[in-house]
């Protein structure tokens, strides 16, 4: 489900890897010092940091939308406060909740 949902994020990454393979000289065992790698090694360290922040929001955000939502008792009141059910219907369901 979760590559489902990310689909783009994973085509992305493997785009990127493919240029990593295709322009980079992987040192001095692709093609050298002199390379066609070389000028491109900024670039990808800027993708690759780029990509160590991005994930790290991702993720800071994913737990903070999980904190976010409303527990049962806290939906109840506001429920009560709207007018959507009786002091009776209130005190009933909060019995059931604790």
């Amino acid at each position: 489900m979760f590559m489902e949902e990310n689909k783009d994020i994973w085509i992305w990454i493997i785009v990127i890897v493919a240029l990593l393979f295709l322009f980079s000289s992987f040192g001095m065992g692709g093609y050298g010092m002199m390379g066609f790698g070389v000028g491109y090694g900024f670039i990808f360290m800027l993708l690759f940091w780029g990509l160590i922040i991005w994930l790290i929001f991702t993720l800071i955000n994913a737990s903070q939308s999980n904190k976010t939502e409303p527990d049962s008792l806290t939906i109840l009141k506001r429920r009560y406060a709207s007018g959507e059910i009786t002091k009776k219907e209130f005190e009933s369901i909060k019995k059931e909740i604790r």
